[in-house]
């Protein structure tokens, strides 16, 4: 088997595995990755999880004091303010995922040093892209919701994201006395499809250029009253029904006729709850007439029609399809204040090798090793008055 057919993975350097300096190296990797590229945790309250004491994690949340309001008398001490602190508690979950190699690719691999960066890059964007995710869908669960135009509901949306909807969702914020995100702005996570809606506003023309560019944030794109927004292609998108408890989302690895074989694995419960609904893929509407249950790459959905003349190609994401008004997809713009939410693991994220012939009797030939991430992740809102989701219809037409 040649080295293109493997599943991917970094320790391919050699038998032994790898080095601990090498293991080293690529700790630090995706523990600099955690620091500097997730992008939501920047603006939340933020603890260690501590190691060897408790499995909880906590954060306070301390009430405004009363105003005082009555005037002091002279030399008599009024009665102090009473603190009012609620402690949002809660236990981190432990994530992860590997890729496994063969002892032939360990053994014919010509110059594999190179790979390995590559292989480690994949895992890296893999935990990160984990965690974005879960991030996005724990700040789409929030409470304080405004819809776009004059909808009522996610089910009554027809309008597309304006800055007359972001000025009323500002404005709310600050009603309620909310301080900024980073001590100045406000922050908003936006899908690029609703930057492509927002841009074509006339009102955004102006109002979103900067007197001083040096503080921009990764994927940043504009300020607009007291509002920093960063594009965020992970910002959430209501969909409709998970296709099951594990995926709201399916990843295409080929099509054939009618067919659409798919990356994950399917259980029979799976596969029946996709049947006869509809999907989203390539911004095309499909209906899934039926699908067939199967480990990963040989799991299939069926289409009721002819796929071949489709723009469908491997990586594609395949999305439920019954979201707001017609099945359209819906989606969120989170706008942040401070100490919204809660956050920590950054520090837990390790690489983990188990090189070929580690596993003993459980691999009698040496014929296999792994590579993979591991974290801790606790992500939870604090205050929901502290932060609102904006929900809009998107179109990139």
């Amino acid at each position: 088997m040649t080295p293109t057919e493997q599943n991917l993975n970094m320790n391919n350097t050699n038998s032994r595995g790898m080095s601990p300096l090498m293991e080293s190296v690529l700790n630090r990797i995706i523990l600099d990755a955690n620091k500097t590229e997730r992008k939501y945790t920047k603006f939340g309250q933020k603890v260690d999880i501590p190691k060897g004491k408790t499995k909880t994690v906590a954060f306070d949340k301390l009430s405004p004091l009363p105003k005082a309001t009555t005037p002091l008398t002279e030399g008599v001490t009024p009665k102090g303010g009473a603190v009012n602190i609620t402690r949002i508690k809660g236990e981190p979950e432990q994530f992860g995922n590997y890729v496994s190699y063969t002892d032939q690719l360990d053994f014919f691999a010509n110059d594999p040093s190179p790979e390995i960066l590559k292989y480690t890059e994949l895992l890296k964007e893999n935990q990160l892209e984990t965690f974005e995710h879960l991030d996005a869908m724990e700040l789409a669960s929030g409470l304080n919701v405004f819809y776009a135009g004059e909808a009522t509901s996610r089910s009554e949306l027809t309008n597309v994201l304006t800055v007359k909807d972001v000025r009323r969702a500002v404005t709310s914020l600050k009603r309620n006395k909310v301080q900024p995100a980073d001590g100045k702005d406000f922050i908003a996570f936006i899908h690029p499809d609703v930057v492509f809606n927002i841009h074509n506003d006339p009102e955004w023309r102006q109002p979103h250029t900067y007197s001083d560019t040096t503080e921009l944030y990764s994927g940043e794109i504009g300020r607009l009253f007291g509002v920093r927004f960063i594009e965020d292609p992970d910002a959430y998108v209501f969909r409709g029904i998970p296709f099951a408890a594990k995926y709201d989302e399916l990843s295409v690895l080929r099509k054939d006729g009618t067919k659409i074989y798919i990356a994950e694995t399917l259980s029979t419960d799976d596969a029946s709850s996709i049947t006869n609904r509809p999907v989203w893929i390539n911004g095309k509407k499909y209906t899934i007439t039926s699908a067939v249950a199967g480990e990963n790459g040989e799991a299939y959905l069926i289409a009721n029609k002819s796929l071949d003349n489709e723009l469908i190609e491997a990586d594609m994401k395949i999305y439920p399809g019954e979201g707001g008004k017609d099945g359209e997809p819906v989606y969120g713009t989170i706008i942040l204040g401070k100490n919204a939410f809660g956050t920590s693991g950054d520090k837990t994220a390790e690489i983990i090798s188990k090189p070929i012939g580690s596993a003993g009797t459980g691999d009698p030939l040496n014929q296999r090793g792994t590579v993979g991430w591991k974290a801790y992740r606790f992500f939870k809102i604090i205050e929901q008055t502290k932060m609102l989701r904006i929900e809009s219809l998107a179109n990139t037409n």
